[in-house]
């Protein structure tokens, strides 16, 4: 909500009115008093207000000035005390006043607030919270209420409210698939049955597929909107706030009930990786409805990037997107590859560019009823181009017209050493997509697709392991 709207709806501060009837009847009636009310907006909200300023300040007397001081004490709105001042030789005591949390939330109501500074608001409401936070925890003490409510409901509204604050922007790339925590663990061997094993976690980052090729599009200075789903928890809140920090377009992701996707990503003293997806049937996954989606921002998009999204979903983007004239780039991922070609089909007759990397390809040739071959295969089903990615012996294209290889340069293996290969597929389709919007032809585009990709795996994570522009530059004019 904007500033104005938050105006025009309710006041910006909590309410901690007082549960003793005494002290709620002074304070309603210090607030019906022409008095009362103009102590309060005499009184500082962040330092000590002096009594016999107030008095040589306000048109009243000196008795009804002290007399509504004294109930604001009582009623708990202002603390007080003494302080000494000496003046010519001689101790003089001065009573000063300074307003508790209700006193504070007091002056603030009686106040615009865009008249109140933004530091002084920013911490009194920090402060309100806390006394309000207190007050609900015992709540649910003494009525026996689950607190965990009261978390999901502030993540989701504060998630809610990001994205709902996100501006337009105008956009090259519409990016669908899905955003998870990314955990990283260090073991000897994976367990054998009922055995237990210790596993040294290595730290948590921002992941999952789609919302890295976001990522690593605007370190590529493309402009490009996250379509997915994000859950409203803690996590939801860590990958949201990521998406935003790498000026990723977040005003098409939808916040949902439930918890985020979770990757556990294990690697043995061999090198050996292991990658599991934790979820649940309540997890945020994926897209699942044409009515979750925003249709009107993709139509400026350029290219529909379309990842692990459910089969039936992606099937319509893919549809919408080729329909009006955008290029479209399907990779999803080896999971979805278990669904064979008979379904993968009804994505790919709507697809320009099909990327899988081995495994991917290994799950899908026997997936499918009819029986693979090669990739070429999968040119008859409608994609232009196939490209099948192969680690660390680089990549292979598959035209109608070629079957290209593309070997990764040495020099990129002896300038970037592989240290952690999980976004390499991430940056080398973002990558990919740069060349294309620059109008390079698919041969280029792979061979700058495959710098971006050997500088990523070069860093541990994804998101502040993808490369800029500059040094991709640099990679390929060096290589």
């Amino acid at each position: 909500m904007s500033q104005n709207s938050k105006e025009e709806g309710v006041w910006p501060y909590i309410l901690p009115f007082p549960l003793d009837p005494l002290k709620r009847e002074l304070i309603w009636k210090v607030l019906q008093s022409r008095v009362g009310l103009r102590i309060l907006g005499e009184v500082a909200i962040d330092k000590k207000t002096y009594q016999h300023d107030l008095i040589e300040k306000l048109p009243y007397s000196n008795k009804s000035v002290i007399k509504y001081l004294k109930k604001m004490v009582h009623a708990a709105v202002l603390e007080h005390g003494m302080e000494a001042k000496v003046e010519k030789g001689r101790t003089i005591w001065l009573k000063w006043y300074k307003p508790t949390s209700l006193g504070k939330w007091l002056i603030l109501f009686l106040k615009p607030p865009r008249e109140v500074p933004h530091d002084l608001t920013k911490n009194v409401i920090e402060e309100l919270f806390h006394l309000y936070s207190s007050s609900i925890v015992e709540a649910t003490q003494r009525y026996g209420l689950d607190i965990e409510p009261f978390h999901r409901h502030l993540d989701k509204e504060y998630l809610r409210e990001l994205v709902r604050r996100q501006p337009h922007r105008e956009l090259e790339v519409a990016v669908f698939g899905s955003v998870a925590l990314d955990t990283y663990g260090k073991l000897k061997r994976l367990p054998t049955s009922d055995e237990a094993t210790y596993v040294e976690e290595i730290g948590s980052h921002p992941g999952g597929m789609g919302a890295n090729v976001a990522i690593a599009l605007s370190k590529l200075n493309i402009s490009s909107s996250f379509f997915g789903k994000i859950g409203s928890d803690s996590t939801g809140r860590l990958l949201l706030q990521n998406l935003r920090k790498n000026h990723v377009d977040i005003s098409n992701t939808k916040i949902v009930e439930g918890p985020s996707l979770r990757t556990l990503i294990l690697e043995d003293d061999r090198d050996h990786r292991w990658l599991f997806t934790i979820g649940s049937p309540q997890s945020a996954i994926s897209l699942t409805s044409p009515d979750e989606i925003n249709w009107k921002p993709m139509e400026r998009a350029k290219i529909v990037y379309v990842g692990e999204v459910f089969t039936e979903i992606a099937s319509t983007i893919a549809d919408h997107a080729s329909a009006r004239g955008k290029l479209v780039i399907y990779r999803p991922g080896e999971p979805y590859m278990k669904y064979g070609v008979e379904v993968l089909g009804k994505i790919l007759e709507h697809t320009a560019i099909f990327i899988l990397n081995q495994p991917s390809w290994r799950e899908l040739a026997t997936a499918s009823t009819r029986k693979l071959r090669s990739p070429t295969d999968l040119l008859k089903k409608g994609p232009e181009h196939i490209i099948l990615t192969k680690d660390n012996a680089g990549c292979e294209l598959f035209s109608q017209d070629r079957h290209l290889e593309f070997p990764v340069d040495h020099q990129l293996q002896s300038k970037f050493h592989r240290v952690d290969p999980t976004g390499a597929g991430d940056s080398f389709s973002a990558a990919l997509i740069k060349g294309l919007l620059r109008n390079w032809t698919i041969e280029k585009s792979i061979t700058y697709a495959q710098a971006a990709a050997a500088i990523t795996i070069s860093r541990i994570g994804t998101s502040r392991a993808f490369p800029t522009e500059k040094e991709v530059e640099a990679a390929t004019l060096n290589a």
